[in-house]
């Protein structure tokens, strides 16, 4: 059986490949050579996907730096030539069908609503992806990210409020936590 890669996952393979062929070209002769390399791991973030019929898949990290939280975004399968928003949400929960599960937009205390979201717009082939810095946020502890959500939603502009059961623009959602790499 063959199997066709998406371009993302070919660019992910080709990287693990070259990792794997630097790990192997580091050796002595006569070394033992690991029979698995994992790449990437270790950090805090999310793996989004699709809500109410949508194909978008999107992976989010973070990492604290001091007095910021850095973050990264990448989105795939979204609507191509449109803008979408980055939003963290009050609850670690992706389990409704249209992210309501999600809760309420969330922000810490005194950090002002228009850091609450990061716009990201996708080219022709519907992917994008945008960095940003999150001045005074925190990855952990009560007022961190782990352990709450993170939504894609769909425009640049309009409501992120939800109701249950009802269409919304919440186009995919991931909670936030761990990262586990991919093992080869």
């Amino acid at each position: 059986m063959t199997r066709t890669l998406s371009p993302g996952r070919a660019a992910l393979a080709a990287c693990a490949l070259i990792a794997v062929a630097a790990v192997a070209g580091c050796r002595s002769a006569g070394e033992d050579v690991p029979d698995k390399v994992t790449i990437g791991g270790g950090g805090i973030g999310a793996r989004l996907t699709s809500l109410g019929g949508s194909a978008m898949g999107a992976t989010v990290t973070f990492q604290q730096r001091d007095g910021f939280v850095a973050m990264l975004a990448g989105l795939r399968n979204a609507a191509p030539g449109r803008s979408f928003r980055v939003v963290i949400h009050a609850n670690g929960n992706c389990s409704s069908p249209n992210g309501f599960s999600a809760g309420p937009p969330w922000a810490p205390p005194g950090k002002a609503d228009d850091l609450r979201h990061v716009v990201i717009s996708t080219n022709s082939e519907g992917t994008g992806s945008v960095s940003a810095r999150l001045p005074g946020w925190r990855l952990e502890g009560p007022e961190g990210l782990v352990g709450r959500s993170v939504v894609v939603h769909d425009g640049a502009t309009g409501s992120l409020e939800a109701e249950p059961g009802v269409r919304n623009n919440r186009a995919a959602c991931g909670v936030i936590g761990p990262m586990k790499g991919i093992t080869l």
